[in-house]
């Protein structure tokens, strides 16, 4: 029979090394306290032992789970599928385990991601989406004293907020179209969408900075589809009087090229057209759509550092709120000719 060999330990790490076993556990476990001399020479030395942690053992050693759960509402929208990337990113770092719950609308179906994911298999919870009102009250019951952290206020629920500055999304789009672009400027407002009325607010805001009238350059559509015939015909009235149009969304943005067409207008040649959120789709399309980019790969990362944070009891502060600022993404639909 062939010889079998034993299992590379972290006592096995720590002879090689000259490092106590402590130091080795804290350099695996991406700790801050550990430089990152230190830590590189732990690593080079699992290459040459090919070490392989185990996740039950380390687990069993330090009484936690080594695990989070990320509840997300729609995994095919952009903020949703980045946002869990710079989670995934995070948490490959620090070895631990990563359960994605997709929520949906319906609060029976939140209920249930909820239930199945914040279990005892875990150590904290990421939020990265609106909860309906029943489901709040169920996530602090199940995290029982567990840290959280969330992209959004949610009623009821004390903890960290990591979030998109959605005003200054709406900012960014006002001053890229009235300092690139040129006016007049009209604002599409998407009404119950998520996140629309503060990125309206951040628009408002930069127009009257400069003495412009908000009302005068805001048109409102509601979720209804199809637009009413009066309204679809009053919105192509007001885009073949106008060089620039903003949109609340990327979605809504693209229904708005098409309403371009249908006022004579081409958007990318005679009138900018601009969303935000930088969906997938936002560049793949002709022409390619100018929009703001919400981040949330870095507030994934971001939000797992500070929640792993929490649960080390390296940060043991009441929970904080911050803001991450959208970037600017240019494209063809709002690079016209002034």
């Amino acid at each position: 029979m062939g010889r079998v060999m034993a299992k590379v330990t972290i006592e096995d790490i720590s002879r090689f090394t000259g490092l106590s076993r402590g130091t080795v556990s804290r350099a695996l476990n991406d700790r801050p306290d550990i430089s990152v001399q230190t830590r590189q020479r732990v690593l080079e030395a699992c290459r040459s032992l090919n070490y392989s942690p185990s996740h039950a053992a380390r687990c069993l050693a330090m009484g936690r789970a080594f695990a989070v759960a990320v509840l997300v509402d729609d995994l095919q929208a952009v903020f949703a599928a980045t946002f869990l990337r710079g989670v995934l990113a995070r948490a490959r770092a620090a070895h631990y385990a990563v359960f994605v719950a997709e929520l949906g609308q319906d609060e029976g179906r939140q209920l249930e991601a909820v239930e199945g994911a914040v279990g005892e298999r875990i150590d904290c919870v990421l939020v990265s989406s609106p909860l309906s009102a029943g489901v709040t009250p169920v996530l602090m019951e199940r995290l029982s004293g567990r840290p959280a952290i969330a992209c959004l206020p949610l009623d009821g629920l004390n903890c960290d907020l990591l979030m998109p500055d959605q005003v200054e999304s709406g900012r960014l789009l006002a001053q890229h179209l009235l300092d690139d672009v040129g006016g007049p400027v009209l604002y599409v407002h998407g009404l119950d969408r998520p996140g629309a009325t503060e990125r309206l607010r951040g628009f408002e805001q930069c127009l009257q900075e400069r003495g412009l009238d908000p009302v005068a350059h805001r048109f409102d559509v509601p979720q209804q589809r199809p637009l009413p015939e009066e309204l679809e015909n009053e919105l192509v009235g007001r885009l073949r009087g106008t060089r620039a149009v903003g949109a609340s969304d990327d979605l809504l943005a693209l229904e708005l090229l098409s309403y371009c067409w249908l006022a004579g207008r081409r958007p990318g040649r005679d009138i900018a057209v601009m969303g935000q959120g930088n969906e997938r789709c936002a560049a793949r399309i002709d022409p390619p759509l100018t929009s703001t980019d919400w981040c949330g790969e870095e507030i994934g990362r971001r939000a797992l550092e500070i929640l792993l944070a929490r649960v080390e009891k390296l940060r043991l502060d009441a929970p904080v709120s911050n803001y991450v600022a959208p970037v600017l993404c240019r494209r063809a639909s709002t690079q016209l000719t002034r």
